[in-house]
């Protein structure tokens, strides 16, 4: 079983799975035809279709490949580059089949950093706050908005942690420094951004430990 389902009982695992198979599948045949998808993820067009449609339960582990697949950062990127060709950025934000095809992508890079090791806080922005509520549902950790946490007793129980942003600014890394002094036991393992901006060699100069991934505009 992926780590990212291993945690569930088991068929509740199996049902999460066909259901973001299933979520996935539909957010790709938004704009990719079936033929491509098949041929990008290795089966048959008929077997996709009908996964697609509810028809056949693929076995566990075939959707988890195929997951595995359709999470990958690369695809993730073309799929929200080809959306934003005719949607804006506020829109994609608040499409729940997108948000969540991001989300899923992020889990399966924070379950591979932290190695089983338990994601205590998800950091994110108000404007990232559906991507991150995804992310911080499926691992069971608290959702923290750095635009409203001022004062918050929370702020002293960070530990493991794990930031999700729109894009850097400088509102949000004053906010983060703040974090950072008050509280030493923070430790920010993933920095996961949706647009790339100068700020974020300020935010990465505060996690220096952190691996940081943009979705769109990261430098080479």
């Amino acid at each position: 079983m992926n780590k990212t389902y291993s945690l569930l009982p088991h068929k509740y695992a199996e049902s999460l799975l066909y259901v973001d198979l299933v979520d996935l599948l539909s957010v790709y045949r938004r704009f990719t035809k079936l033929t491509s998808l098949s041929q990008i993820l290795g089966i048959r067009e008929t077997s996709l279709s009908k996964y697609a449609n509810g028809r056949i339960r693929p076995r566990t582990s075939k959707s988890i490949s195929l997951i595995k697949t359709l999470t990958d950062a690369k695809l993730v990127r073309e799929a929200v580059m080809e959306y934003l060709r005719n949607e804006s950025l506020v829109d994609l934000l608040m499409d729940a089949s997108f948000t969540k095809l991001i989300a899923l992508s992020i889990l399966e890079k924070v379950v591979s950093i932290f190695h089983g090791s338990r994601v205590e806080t998800i950091l994110t922005s108000s404007e990232a706050v559906l991507i991150a509520s995804h992310v911080a549902h499926r691992l069971k950790s608290a959702l923290l908005n750095i635009h409203v946490m001022r004062g918050s007793s929370r702020l002293k129980n960070i530990g493991n942690s794990v930031i999700i942003l729109v894009m850097a600014d400088e509102e949000i890394v004053k906010e983060l420094a703040k974090v950072r002094a008050e509280n030493r036991k923070v430790d920010v393992k993933y920095v996961f951004l949706m647009i790339y901006s100068n700020d974020v060699e300020r935010l990465t100069s505060l996690f220096p430990n952190a691996t940081v991934d943009c979705l769109i505009g990261s430098p080479t």
